[in-house]
């Protein structure tokens, strides 16, 4: 049976190697000429567990993630963050990386650069393969790792329901490493995040990045960035980070990430998404390499199972099966991520003000912090918040309630994520979509 990977990205191509370790006839259909001519020359945090648990190493150059320090909106107050020295993430190249998973999978796939996935093919209510360079390819599974743009998503037909997303649910971000200027002195914070940099629904952030010849930079915007707000965002952090040099180094590029709840609907007859396809980002820091790795794990894993009860042909790709894959995602890390996307939203409708108040007190202890700088849902007991109630006094028990507000509904969320339907009905799928998208004010197909 032929299965078709349109994008050699982090998901789709664990994915291309654990299908063709089934036995499975696999290509990965790739736009850019060459691996090196991918767009990511930069690296991203990952916890090591996620290669522990795929049987891999670390790729080489990767090194231990240092603490966070983070500022307030207007740059008012700095909180230091301690990492966790046991469980800490480690900043991953991703050209290493990809070249890694891309040698694995070419050991039982066909991995064809320059070749532009264009559209979906559709035959009898299901995905029956794909258009590339202007081709028709037959294939019996489609998955997409296409990113969050995927043109092969948005060829879909509105009736099979796959989720599409708003633009203020999408990360514009610029990335860049900086040469050290050497006649800086040396910073007393080496990594420090800004919390809606100038006031602005987004993150910035300025890190020298070990052995300290580069100062890794970036400026990230929610729905869109205009140059005039990169460049007063590249002025400012250059002012406030004297060793950001004037030669860009590598990077200098502008990518668009998902920072939402993942998919509600990642599957359809034929058809599996993955990576930023299925919005598998931590919504709080659009971070996704381990959830990618895992997803293309879970997506074969799941198709291995039914393999394995005697399911054969077609069967094995329809929706009814591949809903399972979906409910593994939620089971794992999905329904976290529903909830971490309320604490983001909540996050960016407070006031710059308690957001500096927050930061600036001691009301959230390292541990705390630890959580929202690792992306992490924040949960904090009863006692715990009256224990904060008391210490914060009566003049900020409005703010207080809201804070706690968002974090029960955030909780609610990570709940009704975890409540996905174990077997697939049209009618179940639909209601338990219904009853999470309300918490984010929207409909299905989102």
């Amino acid at each position: 049976m032929k299965v078709v990977v349109a994008g050699a990205g982090i998901g789709g191509l664990v994915a291309a190697e654990k299908l063709g370790k089934l036995g499975f006839d696999v290509t990965v259909f790739e736009r850019a000429a060459s691996l090196d001519e991918m767009r990511y020359d930069w690296h991203d945090d990952v916890n090591p567990s996620v290669f522990r648990r795929l049987g891999m190493k670390l790729p080489e150059e990767s090194f231990k993630k240092r603490s966070w320090t983070f500022v307030a909106p207007h740059g008012t107050v700095v909180r230091n963050f301690r990492q966790d020295e046991e469980n800490a993430d480690y900043s991953v190249e991703r050209r290493p990386l990809n070249a890694m998973l891309a040698n694995r999978a070419s050991a039982v796939a066909d991995i064809v650069f320059g070749a532009t996935v264009e559209s979906a093919l559709i035959s009898e209510g299901r995905v029956s393969g794909v258009r590339v360079n202007g081709a028709e390819v037959a294939a019996d599974l489609v998955v997409d790792s296409l990113g969050v743009d995927s043109v092969l998503k948005k060829s879909l037909p509105a009736e099979f329901g796959v989720s599409v997303h708003d633009e203020d649910e999408v990360f514009v971000a610029y990335r860049a490493f900086y040469e050290k200027n050497p006649d800086a002195p040396e910073p007393k914070y080496v990594s420090k995040a800004y919390l809606k940099h100038l006031g602005e629904a987004g993150i910035s952030w300025a890190i020298q990045d070990p052995p300290g010849k580069l100062v890794n930079v970036l400026v990230g915007r929610l729905g869109k960035m205009d140059d005039a707000t990169l460049s007063r965002a590249l002025a400012s952090l250059k002012e406030e980070n004297p060793t950001i040099g004037e030669k860009i180094v590598r990077g200098g590029t502008v990518c668009r990430i998902p920072v939402r709840y993942p998919a509600t609907r990642m599957v359809a007859n034929g058809y599996a998404a993955v990576g930023d396809s299925a919005y598998l980002t931590i919504p709080m820091l659009g971070s996704g390499i381990a959830s990618s790795m895992v997803a293309g794990t879970l997506l074969a894993e799941t198709v291995g199972e039914f393999m394995s009860r005697g399911v054969k042909g077609r069967e094995l790709f329809d929706v009814a099966r591949l809903w399972k894959y979906q409910v593994k995602v939620f089971g794992e890390f999905g329904a976290e991520h529903c909830g971490i996307d309320v604490m983001k939203r909540g996050v960016l409708a407070m006031d710059d003000g308690i957001i500096g108040w927050l930061l600036g007190s001691d009301l959230l202890d390292n541990d705390e912090i630890g959580a929202l700088a690792g992306g992490g849902m924040l949960r904090i007991s009863p006692a715990e918040a009256l224990r904060k109630v008391r210490k914060a006094g009566l003049k900020k028990l409005g703010t207080l309630l809201k804070v706690n507000a968002m974090l029960q509904k955030s909780l609610v969320a990570y709940r009704r994520g975890k409540n996905i339907p174990r077997n697939f009905n049209e009618a179940t799928a639909r209601a338990w979509e219904r009853r999470l998208l309300r918490l984010y004010g929207k409909e299905t197909r989102s």
